[in-house]
């Protein structure tokens, strides 16, 4: 028994004006942070993934 594809959304309109306006924006100003921003960003993604680690670690996944 199939199932009908469902369509895809997608925007029109005023929503998509504003939604590419709005990702134009955030790609530029990514493109123009300082290294200061950069490397609080590093920082933060740093922060994250020792986290995740000391998660995984409690987890002790594979153990039984």
């Amino acid at each position: 028994m199939a199932l009908p594809i469902a369509s895809i959304p997608v925007l029109t309109g005023e929503v998509a004006h504003r939604f590419e306006t709005e990702a134009q924006e955030n790609y530029q100003r990514n493109l123009n942070r300082t290294e200061q921003e950069k490397k609080a960003e590093a920082e933060a993604l740093e922060r994250g993934f020792a986290k995740l680690r000391r998660m995984l670690n409690k987890a002790h996944l594979g153990d039984k």
